[in-house]
């Protein structure tokens, strides 16, 4: 699975404080895990927020996943939580709602599959190259938002790489 996401860092952590986010979900994030990395028990995403009730929603969303945890910076033990988060403790890797590189450039490796995905689930005339492919995070999902002449779908990144 295509993993285009940064992992946290105690500086990253601070500087999105400074932009007013000071609430934070935990979820699991089976995404981020690489084959090499033997030693790794969990593997969380965390997202940043700036408004209590959008967190709320986002924790409601993923309801079912056990791991899921609400921090609030407000809180001296969440603070301290989430800067051991984000200094990388030995065994788990947590990383952060943000791509790693500001343009995403997994869209032409996956041309082929969204040429299938389309001809198999649309009424889409799709030529290669005329797909644009954006990427963006819901609820920690990564989506994709595909555009072309005929019109806009939006979907899961997983349902892409199934193809």
């Amino acid at each position: 699975m295509h993993n285009p996401l940064a992992l946290l860092s105690p500086e990253l952590l601070v500087a999105l404080q400074k932009h007013g986010f000071t609430i934070f979900v935990r979820q699991s994030y089976p995404r981020g895990r690489d084959h090499f990395d033997t030693d790794i028990k969990e593997i969380f995403l965390i997202t940043h927020y700036d408004d209590l009730k959008a967190a709320e929603e986002h924790m409601a969303h993923i309801a079912a996943d056990h791991r899921k945890h609400l921090y609030q910076i407000s809180i001296p033990e969440d603070r301290e939580k989430l800067m051991i988060a984000a200094a990388q403790p030995d065994g788990y890797k947590v990383y952060v709602a943000l791509l790693k590189d500001k343009k995403w450039k997994g869209a032409a490796k996956l041309q082929p599959k969204l040429k299938t995905y389309l001809q198999q689930n649309t009424s889409w005339k799709v030529k290669d190259g005329a797909i644009a492919a954006d990427l963006y995070l819901h609820y920690g999902e990564l989506m994709l938002k595909l555009v072309n002449p005929s019109g806009e779908i939006t979907l899961p990144l997983s349902d892409i790489e199934k193809h």
